[in-house]
């Protein structure tokens, strides 16, 4: 029998795409999430937007040095082949693409939203929170 002595985590992470025109908000977040400002639940969104770096996808990808220079191949290996060519589109059409993560040992709000995959969709705005790793 072996036993580890040393640091053991229990973690998971979710990758996630965002694809807009223009800024994402807080509000838009909400609306996504149908939750209304006057709700009890506005702070889970409130915490939420707060989790979620705004970092240009393709930035994101520079950082990761697993997949090389090759931005789709990143896309690849994050996200399915739709989501792949979702991003491709968007970009062409001049739209803001953000990519990030989620941790479970981060804030309540992380943790939860961590513990699920999810795609959101409205006619501005695409989130996609697929790719859930325990």
């Amino acid at each position: 029998m072996k036993i580890k002595a040393d640091y053991v985590t229990n973690s998971s992470t979710t990758s996630y795409i965002i694809i807009c025109e223009g800024t994402f908000t807080k509000d838009d977040l909400a609306q996504l999430m149908g939750i209304k400002s006057d709700s009890p639940l506005f702070e889970l969104v409130d915490s939420l937007y707060e989790s979620i770096g705004l970092e240009p996808a393709r930035s994101m990808w520079k950082l990761d040095k697993q997949y090389g220079k090759d931005f789709e191949a990143f896309l690849k290996g994050e996200f399915s082949e739709r989501v792949r060519q979702k991003v491709m589109e968007a970009e062409k059409q001049g739209k803001n693409v953000y990519a990030g993560s989620f941790a479970s040992d981060n804030t309540i709000a992380e943790s939860l939203f961590c513990c699920d995959s999810f795609e959101w969709e409205n006619d501005r705005i695409y989130i996609n929170a697929l790719n859930c790793v325990w």
